[in-house]
């Protein structure tokens, strides 16, 4: 999804350790914010507004670098998973050991944003979280992260009587408490690197130059400087490496929806190529832990000449793959697309009078093509169905997503997401965190 949120009166502060050369960072004007702000609500760009995830923009604070994620073992059980185990892909579809798995799939969003750490802990139990999905039906959490999640020492608030273990911990500590609660309790975990800020989602894995994101440009990095291609995949390696004894981690999602100037696989200036960098990102992962699967989403348009001109999500274009297809061994790749309806970004076709029976022809075209020859796992779809946003119409479409999936023999996916939080989705809570009961039936339709 996209972080980019601006407004008053709430301040992000990391206490740091000293490092040569700090860079501080220093608030954006109210001016600045607002030119941001706009241009974030231009038409086709896709905006959510997080209570807890805001820029400062009053105050100035001075948020000095964090050091290298610590080399301490991790906080979690020494569970060493049986021999011959470990997650595969055939025919489209997902095996552990030997063993047919569906991924009931739900998004849980907040290791990625400025508390790092899961939403709602002021009110709810962490532990309590994962149980409640997991009663719900969902057998899969992806897990969206930072960098900031494994270096920076500071997490956002979580009530003490309803969090006490979580006391003291840095983010990768509360990283490690909860991925072993959630191998405990069976969870199969998909950990999401998200992007290189947790401010901001960025076009790509990298961020080299100053201008790389517009005004503010590397200061939104975890230590304020760049950060390079080889510490995305040194990262990628660490977390695959660490979590490696736990039985129920499933993959890795190695980049959030890469768009704008990423290409499949082209040689332009100032354009990053998604084919190269996710063949990278996969070597660096199974030579970590060779029990993983790597999940690979699309990017917009590439605009070469043998693609459709559909209207595209970002991370929803896969049609590359069909002439130029990525080096990754298919036993290990499953594509894992974006696609949203009118809640989130209004395509042209929304408004055609055959709607919703046009759009599996897009869907079709831009991922649906692959399977079965690969695995094709939805990494996030969603909406506020029907309550709120633009009403009926995105009833309509979450509907005929799953009409079309069920046809498609395509039963696994990870829903958008758990938390009400997402200004155009909401999630499978409600603001007052009672269930919503149709988002429920909806998504039983498809893991029937």
């Amino acid at each position: 999804m996209i972080y980019k949120t601006l407004s008053t009166g709430y301040k992000v502060q990391v206490d740091g350790v000293d490092v040569p050369t700090p860079k501080p960072i220093t608030t954006r004007t109210a001016a600045k914010a607002a030119a941001t702000k706009a241009k974030l609500a231009a038409p086709g760009s896709r905006v959510e507004y997080y209570d807890s995830y805001r820029v400062l923009v009053g105050d100035d604070i001075v948020n000095p670098p964090v050091p290298v994620p610590p080399v301490i073992p991790p906080v979690v059980p020494p569970v060493v998973p049986p021999a011959g185990t470990g997650y595969s892909v055939r025919g489209g579809r997902i095996y552990d050991g030997t063993t047919e798995i569906q991924l009931r799939g739900i998004s849980h969003h907040g290791f990625n944003a400025p508390i790092l750490q899961p939403e709602f802990l002021w009110s709810m139990s962490w532990i309590k979280q994962i149980e409640q999905m997991a009663t719900l039906g969902f057998n899969a959490i992806r897990l969206p992260f930072v960098p900031d999640t494994l270096y920076s020492p500071t997490r956002g608030y979580a009530d003490p009587r309803l969090n006490p273990d979580l006391a003291g911990l840095t983010p990768l500590q509360f990283l490690d408490l909860w991925m072993a609660e959630a191998d405990r309790q069976g969870m199969h975990v998909l950990l999401d690197f998200h992007s290189v800020s947790m401010k901001a989602q960025y076009f790509h894995w990298f961020v080299t130059a100053p201008a790389d994101y517009g005004a503010g440009g590397w200061v939104e990095t975890y230590n304020q400087k760049a950060y390079t291609e080889a510490e995305w995949l040194r990262d990628l390696a660490f977390v695959a490496a660490r979590y490696k004894q736990l039985r129920h981690f499933i993959g890795i999602d190695i980049f959030n929806e890469p768009h704008d100037r990423v290409k499949w696989n082209t040689v332009e200036t100032d354009i990053a190529m998604w084919k190269p960098a996710a063949e990278k990102a996969a070597t660096a992962i199974l030579k970590a832990n060779p029990a993983l699967l790597i999940f690979v989403q699309g990017i917009t348009a590439n605009w070469d000449g043998k693609e459709k001109a559909v209207p595209i999500n970002w991370g929803e274009n896969l049609q590359p793959q069909g002439y130029d297809p990525i080096n990754i061994p298919t036993d290990k790749l499953v594509f894992t697309p974006h696609t949203y309806g009118p809640d989130v970004f209004v395509k042209p076709t929304f408004s055609a009078a055959n709607y919703p029976a046009n759009l599996a022809a897009d869907w079709e075209t831009l991922f649906g093509f692959l399977h079965p020859t690969f695995a094709v796992v939805p990494g996030e779809w969603g909406g506020r169905y029907g309550v709120g946003g633009v009403g009926l119409k995105d009833k309509q479409w979450q509907d005929e997503f799953v009409r079309w999936m069920i046809s498609k023999g395509m039963h696994s996916s990870f829903y958008w997401c758990y938390t009400p939080n997402s200004g155009d989705t909401g999630g499978i809570l409600n603001d007052d965190l009672t269930v919503r009961q149709d988002k429920m039936a909806l998504l039983r339709r498809l893991w029937a």
